[in-house]
């Protein structure tokens, strides 16, 4: 793996009252303080940061139990000032328990919007998959638009915005595979795996009935504007030249069954198979406005303010491994990694 030999931390002014390096160090004490109360997914903690400074939503996949719903309840406790709201997924959830709806006011022709909590800054929806695809298409609009629509109004969401969604696995009873179009619009999916054994020791030996307390004493890490202002770095002031969009490029294309790029003889020669990927369940042209921002905001967390191959390599998993439809089940690791080292590193 590629690794970048020296972090660079520019202790400039850019254009408002937070500095680079103060960006950083506040990027990183909000990743500190998920890791104070979450043990165990290291790797998950930093994705799911990267992922909120570049304004996108996070799909995490594990099994109960895993941690999935504290890490956002923290997540919320880090940030003062921001507003959350939680969605149990279950089958028989209707798009206007996410949405609210509008009632009849006092006037005949008068009506009035009770909000969902869709109309929060971190939406926390647990169990995704248990809710039927016509719940899981009220989320669209919202996730890519940032407002909802209720009736013949449309009503614009708060921002920062940010879904976290958990989804157990497929094979799980009760659950639903989440269309292309819903799967596409999370920036990131993140696999949570139990921890190890001396993590599993320390959770263990750390009474439960303390849990609530500790979050309560949690102390925040930053404020909600001094997030949108990172957001604002990342975006503007992260350097990401043509020859990395190239290599992002030459990535994704790969994937596609369709392109030339796409390593037939690689796949024939590791086990996959050529058709491993069905025709049109390549990366689609979505992935190169989204995968920008990532790599922006995954260069500012590592203290730089230009995006080096490391990003790309770097986050290409989370990226990718949602977005990749497959025609049976399959390793997507092993996938994406001999995408990577027979697209990626020969570029």
């Amino acid at each position: 793996m590629l690794t970048c030999k020296s972090l660079r931390f520019i202790n400039q002014d850019i254009g408002g009252a937070l500095k680079f390096s103060e960006a950083v160090d506040k990027a990183r004490a909000l990743r500190a303080n998920l890791g104070q109360i979450v043990k165990g997914h290291e790797a998950g903690l930093d994705a799911t940061v990267i992922a909120i400074l570049a304004r996108g939503h996070v799909l995490l996949e594990s099994v109960p139990g895993e941690g999935k719903t504290l890490l956002a309840t923290v997540l919320s406790a880090s940030i003062s000032g921001i507003t959350t709201g939680r969605i149990s997924g279950q089958p028989t959830l209707k798009p206007s328990d996410l949405l609210g709806a509008e009632i009849i006011g006092r006037g005949a022709e008068q009506f009035q919007l009770i909000r969902g909590p869709i109309f929060n800054n971190i939406v926390l929806f647990d169990e995704l998959n248990r809710t039927d695809p016509r719940t899981q298409s009220a989320l669209l609009e919202s996730m890519q638009e940032f407002q909802v629509t209720i009736g013949e109004t449309q009503y614009p969401l708060p921002r920062p915005f940010h879904v976290i969604a958990t989804q157990n696995p497929l094979s799980h009873e009760g659950t639903w595979e989440l269309d292309a179009a819903a799967k596409q619009r999370f920036l990131v999916k993140i696999e949570w795996q139990a921890p190890s054994r001396d993590i599993e020791f320390q959770i263990a030996s750390e009474s439960k009935a303390f849990l609530k307390e500790n979050i309560e004493q949690l102390q925040p890490a930053l404020t909600v504007a001094e997030l949108q202002r990172i957001q604002e770095l990342a975006a503007s002031e992260v350097e990401l030249t043509d020859d990395l969009i190239h290599l992002m490029n030459a990535i994704t294309v790969a994937t596609r069954p369709t392109d030339d790029s796409y390593p037939t003889a690689e796949l024939d020669a590791n086990g996959f198979g050529r058709e491993v990927i069905s025709r049109n369940g390549g990366v689609s042209s979505r992935a190169s406005s989204f995968w920008p921002p990532l790599l922006k905001a995954h260069a500012l967390f590592h203290g730089r303010q230009h995006v080096v191959p490391f990003d790309v390599f770097a986050t290409a998993y989370p990226m990718l491994v949602h977005r990749i439809e497959t025609n049976y089940p399959v390793d997507m690791k092993g996938l994406i990694h001999l995408i990577l080292r027979e697209r990626g590193y020969a570029y």
